[in-house]
């Protein structure tokens, strides 16, 4: 998804917001939080977007909505407002943007670690060291699990993509094979 700059400004304005209230991980669960409704309820964004449903429907609906998902104040205001000035279509966008502003205030850099097995405690703390050393940021891992790879590691981490897989060696081994 592309964040653009729209999503960007909304964003900045609810980091600042959420870090003023000390509410930025709070903020970023409670976003989560409506991501994965709308995701649960495809027709939700489109209804809410609607030209045909009536603007106190639709205050009603978000109303309810922030309710049910204990959004916080500030969430419920920037969610009506998306609404108001038709932005609903950035809000995917503004989640990403969002959590790339809220991890840089919060000095964190997130790492999705593929492994063919399971890490164990070892593992994950030398990863961790080795990033936390590379980026100077308390790195976050989310570790999934690929029996495809067959052997070794492949983080991705601020899009950039270290891969030590044994396939990558592999592919290169048989890349300097060929040429040869």
């Amino acid at each position: 998804m592309k964040i653009t700059a729209i999503s960007r400004r909304y964003a900045k304005a609810l980091v600042n917001l959420a870090a003023r209230d000390g509410q930025l991980e709070a903020t970023f669960e409670q976003l989560g939080r409506l991501q994965q409704a709308f995701a649960c309820e495809p027709r939700l964004l489109p209804l809410l977007s609607s030209p045909t449903l009536a603007a106190d429907k639709k205050t009603g609906l978000l109303t309810g909505l922030s309710s049910y998902l204990q959004l916080n104040k500030t969430l419920s205001n920037l969610l009506g407002l998306l609404q108001q000035r038709q932005r609903l279509e950035y809000f995917d966008a503004l989640v990403e943007a969002y959590r790339e502003q809220a991890d840089a205030r919060l000095g964190i850099v997130r790492a999705k670690v593929q492994s063919a097995q399971p890490l164990d405690a070892e593992q994950r703390q030398a990863i961790s060291a080795q990033l936390e050393k590379r980026y100077a940021k308390q790195p976050v891992l989310e570790l999934v699990v690929d029996p495809e790879l067959l052997g070794g590691v492949r983080i991705e981490v601020a899009g950039q993509v270290l891969d030590g897989t044994l396939r990558s060696g592999l592919r290169r081994m048989a890349g300097y094979l060929n040429k040869g």
